[in-house]
Parts: structure tokens; C-alpha cells; sequence
């Protein structure tokens, strides 16, 4: 087995592959093939969509929502390409969803204080598992700081409920492991978000079993192929 990196999303495609796609789809993996980049965390086809929604999060600030629609309406509008016109409407489509959102909703508190991201690749079960939330935050009292993360994720085939677990398993492990020694991690505060659908989920609903915890029993099949 030799992995350099393996983005969460990949995990949650290889579920749903059967043993024979599984095994093309390990392979694809290794090092020296291939690997398509993380989608759920953006990637080139979505980063409109995702930069402008991380940006509004951040400052609480619906404003670069309707910025950026202005602006991709701009590039929509000058371009002839049948495909790159349907990429953008797609990210105008999920922005116009935004325009009003409260972003407040996903915050924990009304002061956060955002944090340097730590590396981005975290071992897990032999695994190098890549891991990058937009925005990770600190709030609280001085001497009683707690720490959370916020990703937000999109994939045009859709994600489940128990896919958004898995994103936020791994997003609490990641900052347990970097940032425990200063900070309490707040499991409510390690939210997912489906940008496509505007749900959301904490890794607290993994722990209170209202979603299923997928992460170990993934990574464990996802070795057997490898």
C-alpha cells in the first residue's frame, strides 16, 4: 500500500462501489495514479459557490454572496462554451439559495477568533486521510476557550446524512489531534454543511447515534483493497 493522501470523499465514493469498481477505484488511489482532487471540499468546478458561502460564514456578511453572483453572472453572460455556462449557473443557483441566509446558524457564538489550519493530512488507521474544513474557530472565556471547524462539502450526486458523519468523524479526530492540548473540542461545534442541500450536521449527532458512525469500518475496507 502506498497512499500519499486520501481525501474524505473518496472514502464516502468507495462505499458505494461494488467489490469489482472497488478494486479499479483502490488502485486509481495509490501513488503514481491518477486522483481526482476532494469535491467536497470545492474543487475548481465549485470553488465560486464555496469561497463566496466560506467568505459570508467568516464575516457574517451576506454581501459576498451577492457579489458573487453579480460576478459569475458576468462570466455567464460573456461566455459561449454550452459546459462552461452550465458550471456557472450551477454555483449562480447554489449562491441565489444564500442571499438571505443567517449565517448565525452555524456559529457558535457571536465572537469567534479564526485559527491558522493545521496540516492538512492526518493518519488514521495506516491511513493518510486529508482533511480540510474552511474555517476553524476559537470562542469562549479566556481560561475556558473551546475550539470547532466548519466544512462545507458538495457533490453533485448527493451526500447522505451517515456521508456528512463520516466528514465530521474525521473533521473532530483532526482537531483532537492538533489543537486538544489548548483548546476543548466542542463535538457540536464540528459541523458539515451540503452546500447543495443547505443541511447540516455536527459530529455531536454521531455521538448521540442520530447518525451513523461509518468512519472506522470505511477505512478498515478501504485498506483491504489497498
Amino acid at each position: 500500500m502506498a497512499l500519499d493522501k486520501l481525501p474524505v470523499k473518496k472514502l464516502i465514493e468507495f462505499r458505494r462501489l461494488s467489490k469489482t469498481r472497488k478494486v479499479t477505484f483502490a488502485n486509481k488511489l495509490k501513488v503514481g495514479k491518477k486522483s481526482t482532487s476532494d469535491g467536497g471540499g470545492g474543487g475548481n468546478y465549485w470553488v465560486r459557490s464555496v469561497s463566496a458561502i466560506s467568505s459570508a460564514f467568516k464575516e457574517n456578511d451576506n454581501s459576498y454572496i451577492t457579489d458573487k453572483i453579480e460576478e459569475v453572472t458576468n462570466f455567464y453572460d460573456l461566455n459561449q462554451r454550452a459546459q462552461t455556462k452550465t458550471m456557472y449557473k450551477r454555483n449562480i443557483d447554489i449562491l441565489d439559495k444564500y442571499k438571505d441566509f443567517d449565517f448565525t446558524l452555524w456559529r457558535p457564538s457571536a465572537d469567534l477568533k479564526f485559527l491558522p489550519k493545521p496540516h492538512s493530512i492526518l493518519e488514521m488507521n495506516g491511513l493518510p486521510v486529508q482533511i480540510l474544513p474552511n474555517h476553524i474557530f476559537s470562542y469562549g472565556t479566556k481560561n475556558n476557550q473551546s475550539v470547532g471547524a466548519i466544512w462545507f462539502v458538495i457533490w453533485q450526486d448527493g451526500f447522505k446524512p451517515s456521508d456528512l458523519g463520516i466528514y465530521s468523524e474525521t473533521l473532530f479526530r483532526y482537531l483532537s489531534s492538533y489543537l486538544s492540548k489548548n483548546y476543548m473540542i466542542n463535538p457540536a461545534s464540528c459541523i458539515i454543511v451540503d452546500i447543495l442541500s443547505m443541511k447540516s450536521i455536527s459530529y455531536n449527532e454521531v455521538l448521540n447515534g442520530g447518525v451513523s458512525s461509518l468512519l472506522d469500518d470505511t477505512m478498515k475496507s478501504v485498506k483491504e483493497y489497498l
